[in-house]
């Protein structure tokens, strides 16, 4: 288990990187004016959720396998509805910020969702 955490951690942190490089390119170059500055903490937020997802799989995954569909399940649920109510609460807080933190946080999340399928694929195929 710690050989895959490991890796996993290395490949989750080039892929953050490179998130990390374009997003700060496009921030200089294009949207000069619409960026969020909450963009960074956004990315963070997104690293640790997905590490913490990755690690409660690789948890579950040993032993009965009716325990990893049930974590898998709940915590893709649990996941799902603590994202939509993140995006609903600050965007009634913050109305002049939310348009492009939504854009952002919707952006993130297709990324992070296609990483963590195809890494937990390749894992959990052997």
């Amino acid at each position: 288990m710690k050989k895959d955490l490991s890796s996993y951690v290395k490949t989750l942190l080039a892929f953050s990187g490179i998130i990390a490089c374009v997003s700060y390119t496009l921030n200089i170059s294009v949207f000069k004016d619409n960026f969020p500055i909450s963009f960074w903490f956004l990315l963070l937020f997104f690293v640790l959720i997905t590490y913490l997802f990755h690690y409660g799989l690789l948890k579950s995954s040993h032993g009965d396998p009716k325990l990893f569909f049930r974590f898998y399940m709940a915590a893709t649920g649990i996941k799902l509805f603590a994202f939509m109510t993140f995006i609903f609460v600050y965007g009634l807080i913050f109305r002049n910020e939310a348009v492009p933190l939504i854009v952002s946080f919707l952006a993130l999340y297709f990324l992070f969702t296609i990483f963590e399928t195809i890494v937990s694929q390749k894992t959990f195929r052997k």
